[in-house]
């Protein structure tokens, strides 16, 4: 997620983060971002709603009342990165 972003050489007023070169990266961070976002936000909703016991849900192994607000924090993350993301790539490659 941050490694996405490489310091540049640009003026202090200015960002100092850009985006990777490389679309392929691109694609396989929010691939990354996308698994964990839904296996461990997602994920122990609809376990606990069908009675499921995945092995790698981490949310589950915590109290009744915290696996779920740390479920909807990864989800909120997740949702986060990925537009974040996203649109920063549409911005640095129009044609994507």
């Amino acid at each position: 997620m941050v490694s996405a972003l490489v310091p540049t050489g640009r003026a202090a007023g200015r960002s100092r983060l850009t985006v990777m070169k490389d679309s392929k990266s691109q694609d396989a961070i929010l691939t990354v971002v996308l698994l964990i976002g839904v296996y461990e936000g997602v994920m122990p909703f609809v376990a606990k709603l069908f009675g499921w016991h995945p092995v790698l849900a981490l949310p589950l192994l915590l109290p009744d009342p915290t696996w779920w607000i740390v479920s909807s924090s990864v989800i909120v993350v997740a949702l986060t990165l990925l537009m974040g993301m996203d649109a920063d790539r549409k911005r640095h490659q129009p044609e994507a």
